[in-house]
């Protein structure tokens, strides 16, 4: 990053090469991997630069090997991450993770109190071996499976830009509050102070409701609509949305009552338009109107959420090894946290009323294209292929 003296912009404006970027997201991953990976095709920053490929582009760690031309094969990258990320050091990798995310973050999110948002990300886990499930747990059936992997984060979109500020990876006796607590001591320990909380629907459990009782901040919890005339669905009657308190479990030893907003709204289906209902469970909230709440959840889950834009920037990989697809995970969140820092620097529009942003400037494509354009450069992408031998047909 330095002053332009290009006559394409103003005379001393900062501007933003790929080659910047392909640093600050190199110098992140040196903290992540050790100095050891040294061999005669593959060091740590060739292993680095594979990585972060396959990430941007979504695609395998073997596939992005095949595709360069002065890159170590696929195995050899992915020998070298096996042994560097050991399923022994899971919790020092998840601590090395969450440093990082925690880095160079906007000194404003320090400014005024924030709305935060949680959510679980789950990993297909195909493998059989007993050590190897001790990490996985349970779920629905989902990509041919019922085991995965589990992660949750803690993220904030502040001024329309997500940043990540806290990460978890889930063991199966990890229960819903402890994942809470959790990530809400990473937020706590950053100094952060919380307006409002917005969970998805996993967290719409009886330990979790009671132990946000009362706290000095408002929470807004999806919840799922169950049974098919009774439970939750009984509430989703009438032609308006209201709220009301419900009794979760009625009858039954473990039954609680939390406060509801029943929201009916409205989705367009194959030309046709049909009412929607959505619920939300609301503790210290003092809105009284129930399209608010969706209004203030649908906020918090937007289009450019840490999780939709994560997607993006996941390499792809069906390794048993859980430290390793953590890794990649995390490797995922770090990028979109570069890239909405790196979005606000450059950026900004001047506004009276406070500095806005321009979206199409730097857009997550682009921030994805600035990074894999240096390592293309650095490795030669293949042009042309060669015939072991003479086709039978000539």
């Amino acid at each position: 990053m330095k002053r332009s003296r290009s006559s394409a912009g103003h005379p001393g404006q900062l501007d933003l090469s790929s080659k910047d970027v392909h640093r600050l997201i190199s110098k992140q991953l040196s903290h992540l991997l050790s100095d050891t990976i040294d061999g005669y095709t593959c060091d740590r920053q060739t292993v680095s630069d594979i990585v972060v490929k396959a990430s941007v582009t979504g695609a395998a760690i073997e596939g992005t090997c095949n595709a360069l031309a002065d890159a170590p094969t696929g195995m050899t990258v992915r020998t070298y991450l096996n042994n560097e990320l050991s399923v022994t050091e899971l919790q020092e990798i998840e601590c090395a993770i969450r440093t990082r995310l925690q880095t160079d973050l906007p000194r404003r999110l320090w400014k005024r109190p924030l709305e935060l948002a949680m959510d679980f990300h789950d990993e297909p886990f195909y493998g059989k071996d007993p050590t190897l499930r001790a990490y996985a747990c349970r779920g629905e059936a989902h990509q041919g499976t019922t085991w995965f992997y589990r992660v949750a984060t803690v993220y904030v979109v502040h001024h329309q830009i997500p940043y990540t500020l806290g990460i978890v990876f889930i063991l199966p006796e990890y229960s819903v509050q402890d994942v809470l607590e959790a990530l809400l001591h990473q937020v706590q320990s950053l100094k952060l102070r919380i307006r409002g909380l917005y969970l998805d629907k996993g967290f719409c459990v009886q330990p979790v409701i009671a132990f946000l009782k009362g706290k000095p901040y408002e929470v807004i919890i999806a919840c799922p609509i169950r049974g098919r005339k009774g439970g939750t669905r009984a509430l989703c009657k009438g032609r308006k949305s209201y709220f009301t308190e419900y009794t979760f479990y009625a009858g039954k030893p473990e039954a609680y009552t939390a406060p509801l907003a029943v929201v009916r709204t409205y989705e367009q289906r194959h030309g046709k338009r049909r009412a929607v209902w959505l619920l939300y469970v609301i503790l210290n909230v003092s809105t009284k109107n129930p399209q608010t709440i969706r209004t203030r959840y649908r906020s918090r889950f937007g289009i450019e959420t840490g999780y939709r834009c994560m997607r993006q920037t996941h390499a792809m990989t069906t390794s048993r090894n859980p430290a390793l697809r953590f890794f990649l995970l995390g490797l995922a969140f770090l990028i979109i946290n570069l890239w909405s820092v790196l979005r606000w620097h450059f950026c900004q529009i001047p506004r009276r009323g406070g500095r806005s942003i321009d979206k199409k400037a730097y857009e997550l494509q682009r921030h994805r294209q600035f990074i894999a354009q240096v390592i293309d450069e650095k490795y030669h992408p293949l042009s042309c292929i060669y015939a072991q031998i003479v086709p039978l047909d000539q």
